[in-house]
């Protein structure tokens, strides 16, 4: 009985891919805390109102690619291929969280916070997840998935949608997911060619798309650089710190991509997650301190 619990839990936890769902969920902490300018503990309500949207998103996912998933290793053993769960109790997940994840955000922060979730959730699996089957540049407009959630943080505390500080938030956690992605096509391009998936390596030689990696990566760093300034922020230290960790992420990169090898593209994805959970770590923590 225990048994059988915990490995029912284990399948839930990744047809939603509860760890990604955390990240996601963070990022739009950050956006509300950096809306309000102080700790407030409402902002429990914007992540878990996140967090069960991206669980949905994750469920749809794997409902809507299970025959795809079928035929890459890596990704043979989730739950719906496994038969570890069904597709009827998949459905009921996802669209039980994302009811819940909408009602939260209307509930506690109104219609527009709430609307922007969906928007995300139906550009992550009607217009996303289709176009990586068409073109191999599906991570570019895929990265506004990753930029969405922030600024519903910061428009759930209070700010306009068209801020300056808004504007630059959803620019720095864009830029991010376009080399997140890109890396992985690195490592699995034969598997995503086995599963129809359009693989950037059908455009560009590897040495071309370490060059195109680096350009993001350098460009994110910069953004989040640019961020620092654009928010308001409590301790120089606060600020100094974000601009280091800007400048360690381009030096590994300019390295990584000078080194000129075929290896290394994991130890890059970990950097640049790294990275954002870095900056998103000062600047919670900026906060919550407040000024001394």
């Amino acid at each position: 009985m225990i048994n059988r619990l915990i490995l029912s839990l284990k399948s839930i936890t990744q047809l939603v891919k509860t760890g990604i769902s955390l990240s996601v969920a963070l990022t739009a902490a950050t956006g509300y805390l950096i809306s309000i300018g102080v700790f407030d503990f409402q902002v429990i309500y914007v992540y878990t109102g996140i967090l069960l949207l991206a669980m949905s998103a994750s469920a749809i996912n794997q409902i809507q690619e299970r025959s795809a998933d079928k035929l890459m290793p890596r990704t043979k053993q989730r739950p719906l291929i496994s038969g570890s769960i069904s597709l009827h109790a998949s459905v009921i997940i996802a669209v039980s969280t994302a009811v819940a994840g909408f009602a939260i955000l209307w509930y506690f922060f109104g219609i527009v916070p709430a609307l922007m979730g969906l928007f995300n959730l139906a550009w992550y699996n009607v217009v996303y997840t289709p176009l990586k089957y068409k073109t191999a540049f599906a991570a570019v407009p895929g990265g506004i998935v990753g930029a969405v959630p922030p600024v519903i943080g910061w428009v759930a505390g209070g700010g306009p949608v068209w801020h300056i500080s808004s504007m630059a938030l959803a620019l720095f956690f864009f830029m991010g997911q376009v080399p997140h992605f890109w890396l992985i096509i690195l490592k699995y391009s034969a598997e995503y060619k086995l599963a129809g998936i359009k693989s950037i390596t059908d455009k560009f030689s590897t040495v071309q798309i370490r060059r195109l990696v680096a350009i993001w990566a350098i460009a994110t760093a910069l953004c989040g650089s640019l961020l620092a300034f654009m928010i308001i922020l409590n301790h120089n230290l606060s600020f100094f710190l974000i601009q280091l960790s800007s400048l360690a992420l381009i030096i590994y990169f300019i390295l990584w991509l000078v080194a000129q090898s075929s290896t290394g593209s994991r130890r890059a994805f970990i950097s640049i997650n790294a990275y954002y959970l870095i900056v998103m770590i000062l600047i919670i923590t900026d906060i919550i301190i407040g000024r001394s």
